[in-house]
């Protein structure tokens, strides 16, 4: 795998998702995709970011195996390109030793995103496989414009805020197929399945199309839990791109269980960017009959709060009733801290799930008033213990790093948590764990229990009444159905708050539905 930056640095020498493909890997795709056929019959492929060409290589090897000699097979009509100059020039070496091969007319060492466009029949490539929000800040400076230029973002709002989740791998394709791919011709990546499964910063990238040009996705392979590439926990796989088609769903999708591909489909649920849902084929109508759930605009489903690294500030493990309005407060840093009662609550944890009654066993301090705005400076100074505690850490506070957050202490609250509004003091919150679980149980939680960060979502509402019809209607067995078919189980994308969105209508809009 290769990697891409812009040419007035040490650019060359970076190191960026560097991933090389397996040989038995290169050849499934390979022989998946009939590309060496293809080849032999005269197409041209070319791998954008080629690393040391082991995809290429595979052609070759898979060659020899058929009982092609070196000088039967078309290598002139392989192409590559790497900006890595180390890989650039091992791949060349393995070339010239290995098959006696000069490629130094088909092998370019430059960035992909510079490189003059020229059309080839057939990309087969493994492109870096990195977050935009991770590159390095120059990096990230010097590149951001290619992702409003190959429409995966709108706006740089986007970029900073979710969009900075976007992956690397999702501009290298869009160049590749826009500035490379023929007319009607293939791309076969093996790429992160966020791409493809994850809600939120990739969903540009899910209109499969760059300005007027249209391409494809014809199918996906999940390699599962297979452990293809060393050491990586990414979810990743390989799919398939026709240039100049539009997608037709369901697609095929094929999921690896212990050496056994199954079949299966996928398709978006609610809206053709939405994020694939893997079912089995007879299952494709499995969610027409799910019932949207009517809430008012104020209970939209939230995340828990979020402290921005400042757990130990504000996240305790132990209290003890002091008097009627102090309490004492502790944890593995600070121990017997004197708070005000009425700002500290309890926090939501793993085991105050499918227990009753709810015991609190952490609790957290929200500088806040109960209409969800941060404290004045005046109002936390009526409040001595509060105004001495905040200012011994005052500066860790101030330090926090954040798009949103330092919005909020720029304008003077550096107090402030994410994660809290009005909705945090409702009186009944439907709780459900979005974090790392495989089954989806929401419980309702009464008084100011407090969600905690991306562990938990919930939605927030006024009266228990409401509290329970939610909660009956999100345990229908195919809202957890839904979720499965998301194939996020076990990680950190479960159940977020923006997939049960999805199941959700506000207020008037209901009677377009009824």
């Amino acid at each position: 795998m290769g990697i891409v930056s812009l040419p007035d640095w040490s650019h060359k020498q970076l190191h960026i998702g560097d991933i090389f493909t397996p040989p038995q890997w290169a050849e499934f795709a390979i022989e998946k995709f009939d590309i060496f056929q293809k080849w032999i019959n005269g197409a041209l492929v070319f791998d954008p970011t080629m690393g040391t060409a082991n995809l290429l290589e595979a052609l070759i090897i898979y060659g020899i195996k058929q009982g092609y000699a070196i000088n039967e097979l078309p290598t002139h009509c392989l192409f590559g390109n790497e900006l890595n100059t180390h890989h650039f020039v091992k791949a060349q070496q393995k070339f010239e030793q290995r098959y006696q091969l000069f490629m130094h007319s088909n092998f370019t060492n430059e960035d992909l995103l510079h490189l003059p466009p020229k059309q080839y029949d057939i990309i087969l490539g493994n492109p870096p496989w990195q977050n935009f929000v991770d590159l390095p800040d120059n990096y990230k400076q010097k590149i951001k414009h290619y992702f409003f230029k190959y429409d995966l973002v709108d706006n740089s709002r986007n970029l900073l805020l979710g969009g900075s989740r976007i992956d690397l791998a999702a501009l290298i394709v869009q160049v590749a197929i826009k500035d490379f791919l023929a007319e009607n011709g293939e791309a076969v990546f093996f790429l992160p399945l966020s791409l493809f499964l994850n809600d939120g910063a990739n969903k540009s990238f899910r209109t499969y199309s760059i300005a007027e040009i249209k391409y494809a996705l014809q199918c996906i392979y999940d390699f599962n839990d297979t452990a293809i590439f060393g050491g990586v926990a990414t979810r990743y796989g390989l799919a398939h791109f026709i240039r100049n088609q539009h997608t037709t769903f369901p697609i095929p999708y094929f999921c690896l269980n212990e050496g056994v591909w199954a079949n299966k489909v996928a398709q978006p649920m609610f809206h053709q960017t939405d994020p694939l849902s893997v079912m089995a084929e007879q299952d494709t109508v499995m969610f027409d009959s799910i019932t949207p759930i009517v809430i008012d605009k104020e209970s939209c489903p939230r995340q828990g709060i979020n402290t921005c690294g400042a757990n130990d500030i504000f996240i305790f493990d132990t209290l003890i009733s002091v008097d009627e309005h102090t309490v004492s407060v502790s944890n593995k840093i600070l121990t017997d801290v004197l708070l005000p009662r009425q700002f500290v609550f309890p926090l939501i944890a793993a085991k105050n799930f499918g227990f009753h009654p709810l015991v609190p066993n952490k609790w957290v301090l929200l500088p806040y008033d109960s209409n969800g705005k941060a404290l004045e400076w005046q109002q936390i100074q009526v409040f001595t213990d509060l105004q001495n505690y905040l200012e011994t850490h005052k500066i860790k506070l101030q330090n926090r790093k954040g798009v949103l957050l330092n919005a909020t202490m720029k304008r003077g609250y550096w107090w402030a948590l994410l994660g809290v509004g009005a909705y945090s003091f409702f009186p009944y919150k439907v709780v459900w764990e979005a974090y790392g679980r495989k089954s989806f149980k929401p419980q309702i939680f009464d008084g100011h229990w407090q969600a905690n960060q991306s562990l938990q979502a919930f939605i927030p509402v006024k009266t228990l009444a409401e509290a329970q019809r939610i909660c009956t209607a999100l345990s229908d067995k195919k809202v957890e159905d839904y979720l499965l078919s998301l194939k996020m189980e076990g990680t950190m994308n479960w159940a977020q708050p923006g997939k049960i969105k999805k199941l959700v209508v506000y207020g008037d809009e209901a009677l377009n539905l009824f």
